[in-house]
């Protein structure tokens, strides 16, 4: 079987069980057999080892489906081995992609972002700066500019155009925007201050990404947020067999969602809030344990739009 179709086993069993059909037939059988031994001409000592049978049966069941599953996982662990490597290879070849063929990607139209603007625009907040990661041609820059100030960083400066083109040359000023380099030996956002931002948003970005740099960007997002803020972001959640169909067919990282759920969480992040559709994506938000204080009081005022 493919990784894929092991994948959706797995996810279609993990929410079968025969326990509660079990309780169910234990609770009708102990009334036939309370009914029966009300009886005195009947003694009802044939039906209670029948009932014991009934159980031990169920019990076996349970138990034979228990260690079905472990096989399916430990086949999906000896697959995916494959495919966290292959993501390395997507992930070379994206450094030959044109900028245009990246930000076409991001501009699917069977996605509804209408969820994830209505997050963004409740949690914007002037007092704290924002960060965004690849912004592209600006999906969700008019619900971050209102973070003072906004940064926005990619791994070209070239990458950054688009979204400083939609603004006027004042606001782009304004912007802090700088290209960053992805070495997992190095610091990839020192240029970045630490303890400063309320959020940080990477929108389709981690599902281009292998494991092990996803890794790297929650450990340093993690120190550039101030105690409560939130660091928003989709990866394909290959938890779900779509999500490994997009793999195998080499347009996807290979990052399975318990993996990366479990990293946030010993990173230090809490799960503030997670979604998804039917598609392969997860949004997940990742809080910052703390609440949010700034000593800001007050600021220009002004309406950004872009062009």
């Amino acid at each position: 079987m493919k990784l894929s179709e092991l994948v959706l086993l797995k996810t279609q069993l993990d929410e079968m069980t025969t326990v509660p059909f079990h309780n169910s037939s234990i609770h009708h059988l102990d009334k036939i057999n309370f009914l029966i031994k009300s009886r005195s001409e009947y003694e009802g000592k044939l039906f209670d080892e029948l009932q014991k049978n009934v159980s031990k049966s169920f019990d076996t069941y349970e138990q034979s489906l228990t260690v079905l599953k472990d096989d399916i996982k430990e086949k999906i662990a000896i697959a995916e081995k494959f495919w966290f490597q292959e993501s390395y290879t997507l992930y070379e070849q994206e450094a030959n992609k044109t900028v245009e063929y990246l930000f076409d990607i991001r501009e699917r139209t069977d996605v509804d972002i209408s969820l994830f603007q209505a997050r963004l625009n409740k949690q914007a907040d002037w007092h704290y700066p924002g960060l965004v990661i690849r912004p592209g041609r600006g999906l969700f820059i008019n619900e971050m500019v209102a973070y003072d100030p906004l940064y926005i960083v990619d791994v070209n400066y070239t990458f950054l155009m688009p979204t400083l083109n939609l603004f006027n040359t004042q606001y782009q000023n304004r912007l802090r925007a700088y290209p960053i380099k992805e070495n997992l030996n190095d610091e990839i956002l020192i240029k970045i201050p630490d303890n400063q931002f309320g959020m940080c948003l990477a929108y389709d970005y981690f599902n281009y990404r292998p494991f092990e740099v996803l890794k790297k960007y929650l450990d340093e997002v993690y120190q550039k947020l101030k105690p409560g803020g939130i660091f928003a972001m989709t990866f394909n959640d290959c938890d779900r067999a779509s999500a490994v169909e997009l793999v195998e067919k080499h347009y996807c990282c290979y990052t399975p969602g318990y993996l990366v759920r479990d990293l946030a969480l010993s990173v230090g992040y809490e799960i503030e809030f997670s979604w998804h559709d039917k598609g392969p994506s997860t949004w997940l938000e990742l809080k910052k344990p703390g609440k949010l204080t700034s000593l800001k009081g007050g600021q220009t005022l002004a309406k950004i739009v872009s062009k």
